[in-house]
């Protein structure tokens, strides 16, 4: 499916955007602590400069022509590398770490790096041969090595122990900005993956809703061409009650049908915001009365109504809100048991009046009432019912609710599974 394809195209740009930003972060910390450490090595240079030429007071006038011969050229590094090798071989000076270390602490505190360090002599394969201090671990920083053999047998360099504190001033606010960039991509992804799951459920339920409306409306049709085939086929000419009862099924069932399109059409301009209501000042009496009358003619099962209205007239369409009255109880005769009982009470509050249609049937899950009011509600939870409960395509309670919001009210369920539920209409008592 097409969603599957934009959900994977996401997460691979998530992964690639995230990879080139690790990626980013990782050169940038490299950068930082290449810098570190050859700044450190600077100072490390000119710090077995120094004490190199301290040892060198005991080279003898005669010798002393000789160091430059030795150094063969006169970059510092070459001409701490000779001396050090001259030092060494003809006068068996070595090299003071300690001294050395107390150059480059001086040193080091010129430049602001952290003079936690460690200074170490080391071989040609890198292996430690001694060093000033136990202080530094795998996680310190090392400089390059400078050496002090001419055939780069011995080396020195600086162990940069505590490192961290200005690496994290350099880089916190890389990581500062990335980790923003970073968690605004990441709501961004999960925001994208969220509506398309969303519209991928949205289109599974469209298509279950159109499934169960063409299967509600089969119903009906099929007793609307069956009766006007057999009217159409003279059979029951001569039989004027059962042609009686062929043309009542024929009105009934295309009565039921204009009903639903009705209903579809009503919603749609509620959700357009293109229905204008007649507000008026309604008596509830009559309407629930002759409501309660036509629930008792129809129910195939026994049924008890009754009805308690401290508030007895409200500012609302009439129309509208009588059919949504009558779906309110057409669902609780619909979700019933076998022995029905439903109370339709009003109540006054401050700012609404509160009717109130209380059944004792199935009841509604937790789950389910998240879903009911929404259009295509019913149509999530239609397999169960067309397979052992109730039909219809969930119309009638995302009706109440478009009318409710239309009014300035709203409508709200209170359930618990195989006892009850109650739906309460709030209608404002001002036109909003």
């Amino acid at each position: 499916m097409h969603s599957n394809r934009y959900k994977n195209v996401s997460i691979i740009s998530a992964a690639a955007v995230l990879l080139l930003l690790g990626l980013y972060m990782w050169m940038t910390y490299r950068s930082v602590t290449k810098d570190i450490t050859e700044r450190a090595g600077n100072q490390l240079m000119w710090a077995m400069f120094y004490e190199s030429y301290g040892r060198a007071e005991i080279v003898t006038e005669g010798d002393t022509l000789r160091l430059p011969e030795a150094r063969g050229n006169l970059s510092l590094a070459s001409s701490v590398e000779g001396m050090n090798d001259a030092l060494s071989r003809m006068y068996h000076s070595e090299i003071s770490l300690d001294k050395v270390a107390g150059y480059v602490d001086s040193l080091l505190s010129v430049v602001q790096i952290n003079r936690d360090v460690t200074i170490q002599e080391i071989d040609a394969k890198g292996n430690v041969l001694k060093q000033n201090n136990d202080r530094s671990t795998s996680w310190s920083l090392k400089t390059k090595p400078v050496s002090i053999r001419r055939d780069q047998s011995r080396a020195i360099q600086i162990a940069l122990n505590n490192p961290y504190p200005e690496l994290a001033s350099r880089l916190s606010p890389l990581f500062l900005i990335s980790a923003i960039i970073l968690g605004f991509f990441a709501i961004i992804i999960i925001q994208l993956l969220q509506f398309i799951t969303e519209q991928e459920q949205m289109a599974e339920l469209r298509n279950d809703f159109s499934y169960a409306m063409v299967h509600d409306m089969k119903s009906p049709l099929s007793s609307i061409i069956m009766g006007a085939h057999f009217l159409h086929s003279g059979k029951v000419d001569d039989k004027p009650q059962i042609k009686e009862k062929y043309y009542t099924i024929i009105e009934d069932e295309a009565e039921h049908l204009l009903a639903l399109v009705n209903k579809l059409l009503t919603i749609s301009k509620l959700e357009n915001k293109k229905l204008i209501l007649n507000k008026n000042e309604v008596e509830l009496e009559p309407i629930i009365d002759d409501l309660v009358e036509k629930a008792k003619t129809k129910a195939s099962k026994p049924i008890e109504i009754t009805t308690r209205l401290e508030v007895k007239s409200v500012l609302a369409d009439e129309q509208y809100l009588t059919e949504a009255i009558a779906n309110l109880i057409d669902n609780a005769i619909k979700y019933s048991k076998d022995d029905i009982k439903i109370s339709i009470k009003t109540f006054d509050t401050d700012k609404n009046v509160l009717l109130k249609v209380r059944d004792n049937g199935i009841g509604i899950t937790k789950e389910e009432q998240q879903i009911i009011f929404d259009k295509f509600g019913r149509a999530a939870i239609h397999e169960k019912n067309r397979k052992g409960g109730v039909s219809g395509f969930g119309l009638g309670l995302n009706y109440v609710d478009q009318v409710m919001q239309a009014h300035g009210g709203k409508v709200t369920v209170s359930s618990e599974k195989d006892k009850y539920s109650e739906f309460t209409l709030y209608i404002p008592k001002q036109t909003k």
